[in-house]
C-alpha cells in the first residue's frame, strides 16, 4: 500500500529488547504493526538482532507522536534512545506500513537481505548507513 507523501515526521530510535525476546516474538510483533500502522497512516522499517531494536518511523506528527508514546509504554523492550527526528517533505518507505528484518547476530557480517531490502527502496545514504550500522551492533567478528 502506498502512502501518499505530505508534510510528515520521521524519526529513527534504537532501544534494547527484553530477555528472551525472539524471532517468534518479532514476528508476532511485525504483524501488529503492519496493521496499526495502515490504519494510522505510519511506515517504515523496524529491525531486530535479538538484543536491540532499530526503527524508522514516518507518518503525520500527531499519529507519530502518539505511535511513540504506546512504543515508549511497551514492555517488550526499554532503554530508548532517539537518534534522529526530523521533518520531511516525501517518505522514505512509502510502499511499506513496516518491512521488518530479523538479523541475528549469529548471522555475521556478510552480505544480509537487509542490503537488499535497502537497495529496493528511495532511503537517503544517511538513512541506509545508519541501519548498516546498526546490523554490524554485536555481530560476530571473525576470530584471529
Amino acid at each position: 500500500m502506498s502512502v501518499p507523501d505530505q508534510a510528515i515526521t520521521s524519526l529513527i530510535y534504537v532501544s534494547t529488547a527484553r530477555p528472551g525476546l525472539d524471532q517468534d516474538d518479532f514476528l508476532a510483533l511485525m504483524t501488529t504493526s503492519q496493521r496499526n500502522n495502515r490504519r494510522f497512516g505510519i511506515t517504515g522499517l523496524l529491525v531486530f538482532n535479538g538484543f536491540n531494536f532499530m526503527q524508522f518511523l514516518e507518518g503525520d506528527r500527531s499519529a507519530t507522536n502518539e505511535l511513540m508514546h504506546r512504543i515508549r509504554m511497551d514492555e517488550r523492550h526499554g532503554g530508548m534512545n532517539i537518534l534522529s527526528q526530523q521533518q520531511a517533505h516525501r517518505r522514505q518507505f512509502s510502499q511499506w506500513n513496516m518491512a521488518g528484518q530479523y538479523l541475528p547476530v549469529t548471522q555475521g557480517l556478510g552480505q544480509s537481505d537487509l542490503s537488499a531490502l535497502l537497495s529496493g527502496v528511495a532511503v537517503t545514504d544517511a538513512t541506509r548507513m545508519v541501519f548498516q550500522s546498526f546490523r554490524s551492533l554485536g555481530a560476530k567478528r571473525p576470530e584471529r
